[in-house]
């Protein structure tokens, strides 16, 4: 269990830091130690990470970097209060980044100080007002405090501020579908997904997705039921467009969703929405699908989504006879990635 979490830290933190420019070593030795402090983190040899990452901070003293790592592999070994030690100070500088905040407000909660926790992740959003990670982190604390809907504001304002940052996304999908927000899961989980399309994270929010569909014409059906007509009538919003098509269109759905009505579902919504309301609402994931859809990949885009939550025997069939066009799929795909465009952030209403 123990190894298992210090994984997940590695996981959460370096994924972080990873995606930062960092100060760049000044010297070759100092580069060389550093290069190799990270070789026994990834390892996760942290004794000697620790050893090393000292050791460059004697060649680099006043070299940023090195010093927010080192509080880093303290925070993993669980020393924590070297951790404090090494990450408070670099706060105060001109040139931290955002990744030090990041580091700071992980030390600080696991030593509940949570006020220093959201001092420290206030001051890197002041700072860096579009980092995404920034966001991810303060809708944590949020979490730990049990303040969800905080929480959930908070990962929102991270997609608005920083709409390529993957994290919220996925944080908002889960929130949405346990909150029978189905439609916002749906939109969430599915830009999730094609930011991070091969992970284990992938495939959780794949049956979130499937499963938010399920809900979504089903709520629809049974108010149709209840006689409650025309409720979506001239939507004045973007939910309102996009509940609108599809309560139009939810009887395409018939015995139940799976893989093939559900794609007729997700083309007929396009056919739809780009007559109506592509203009008024744009908003890249749409535009996404369409494209693939164009390029003839739209089919083999929903099997990669649902084929296999639905039916996996089905599915590798259908892979197996549609094996060029999977292929095709895969390339298009992989050298095609979507990305979330700037000022098409609409909010749940």
């Amino acid at each position: 269990m123990k190894k298992s979490l210090f994984i997940l830290s590695v996981l959460i933190i370096g994924f972080y830091i990873s995606h930062a420019q960092p100060q760049q070593p000044k010297t070759t030795e100092g580069n060389e130690l550093y290069m190799q402090a990270r070789m026994y983190v990834q390892k996760s040899d942290l004794a000697n990470a620790i050893m090393v990452y000292n050791q460059a901070i004697n060649i680099e003293p006043d070299n940023l970097v090195f010093r927010r790592e080192l509080a880093h592999a303290y925070y993993m070994q669980g020393d924590l209060l070297k951790g404090e030690k090494m990450i408070s100070p670099l706060l105060k500088r001109n040139d931290a980044d955002e990744e030090c905040f990041q580091v700071a407000s992980r030390i600080y909660r696991a030593l509940k100080k949570t006020d220093d926790a959201k001092n420290a992740i206030n001051n890197g959003i002041e700072k860096f007002p579009h980092a995404g990670a920034l966001y991810a982190e303060k809708g944590e604390i949020y979490t730990q405090e049990k303040k969800y809907e905080t929480a959930s504001k908070t990962w929102e304002k991270g997609i608005e501020f920083a709409p390529t940052f993957h994290t919220n996304y996925y944080n908002l999908a889960k929130v949405y579908f346990f909150t029978k927000q189905y439609l916002w899961a749906i939109l969430y989980g599915e830009s999730f997904v094609n930011m991070e399309s091969f992970s284990s994270k992938t495939e959780e929010i794949k049956k979130i997705v499937f499963e938010s569909y399920k809900y979504l014409i089903a709520d629809l059906s049974n108010t149709a039921l209840e006689g409650k007509v025309n409720r979506f009538e001239n939507p004045t919003n973007f939910e309102g467009a996009c509940m609108q098509i599809f309560d139009n269109i939810r009887t395409v759905v018939t015995g139940g969703i799976n893989t093939e009505n559900l794609s007729q579902l997700r083309f007929r919504f396009l056919a739809a929405w780009n007559k109506t309301y592509a203009i008024r609402y744009p908003l890249a994931l749409i535009d996404y699908q369409q494209k693939l859809l164009l390029n003839g990949h739209f089919e083999c885009y929903n099997q990669w989504l649902f084929g296999k939550l639905d039916n996996s025997i089905i599915f590798k069939q259908w892979t197996q006879k549609n094996a060029t066009a999977m292929n095709s799929f895969d390339t298009y795909f992989r050298n095609n990635k979507f990305v979330p465009k700037e000022n098409q952030y609409y909010h749940i209403n």
